[in-house]
């Protein structure tokens, strides 16, 4: 099974990683983040959440599923897929937003539902409104579809307000503007959106500047970047957390973590070439 003829699941990439520990600081950020990982796992063992009180419910789903999103960047980074990792990160970061505002804010929950009664009403609309897409479902549909349109109709007149979406810039700005600036920024022009940057990962260049190929195998560029990304976005909730449910000790632990975090090698290592093994 060679990367030639099977890609990211030949048998080579089982030693990828291998090779990408033997660089010190790359081993030193995969290390870093599987201590936090299972911090993490730590943290959620046996917790007892109170069925009845909407806010830390909903900051424990948030905080599980940024944990899951931290351990996939770290499966597709450890392939050298640094642009979806970065895609998966730009992703938890716009849901850590959202736990640190409705940590200090049990009302943001409100703009969530909100939101969601907005967008399925919108995706409504635009089926029943395109023929060529409504011609896609069965009637009943259709009626599911109206039906929906009418309830959310219905909620805006009881309101007397129009519902509306979630604006993340503005939000982020009011609650937590560094990790809107600091990561969801560059995780959205170097990660989920098609860009310049976007596009360069996936082209080598000579010392000139000149395109020799097509990058088809994996990626380190950013590598120690995207990690610390990584681990700056389960920091981002862990923190909220732990203040939330008063977990003490947790919070001193995460104290240490984070001077940890700030001696670890901030620079790309200069002159290094991972490739698979065929």
């Amino acid at each position: 099974m060679p990367f030639a003829t099977d890609g990211f699941f030949s048998r080579g990439m089982e030693q990828y990683r291998a090779a990408l520990m033997k660089i010190p600081a790359y081993k030193a950020w995969f290390d870093f983040a599987d201590e936090l990982n299972r911090f993490g796992l730590e943290m959620l063992s046996d917790r007892d959440i109170p069925r009845n009180d909407n806010q830390r419910l909903s900051v424990s789903v948030l905080f599980i599923r940024a944990h899951k999103s931290f351990q996939a960047s770290l499966l597709l980074a450890e392939k050298g897929l640094i642009s979806d990792a970065r895609t998966v990160l730009r992703t938890a970061v716009e849901g850590s937003i959202a736990l640190n505002v409705l940590a200090s804010d049990a009302t943001f929950l409100d703009r969530l539902i909100e939101a969601h009664h907005y967008n399925q009403r919108k995706l409504a609309r635009l089926v029943l409104n395109d023929l060529g897409y409504r011609a896609l479902y069965q009637p009943e549909q259709i009626a599911e579809m109206e039906a929906t349109v009418r309830e959310v109709d219905a909620m805006e007149a009881e309101a007397q307000k129009k519902l509306g979406d979630i604006n993340w810039c503005d939000v982020a700005l009011k609650h937590c503007k560094d990790l809107y600036q600091l990561l969801y920024r560059p995780l959205s022009s170097d990660g989920t959106h098609t860009t310049i940057d976007a596009v360069h990962r996936h082209i080598v260049y000579d010392a000139n500047n000149r395109i020799q190929e097509l990058k088809i195998g994996p990626d380190i560029a950013k590598l120690v970047e995207t990690l610390k990304m990584a681990c700056l976005s389960f920091i981002w909730v862990a923190v909220p957390f732990t203040h939330l449910f008063d977990l003490d000790g947790f919070s001193t632990r995460l104290q240490t973590l984070m001077r940890r975090f700030t001696e670890l090698p901030q620079d790309e290592p200069a002159g290094v070439v991972v490739n698979p093994v065929t």
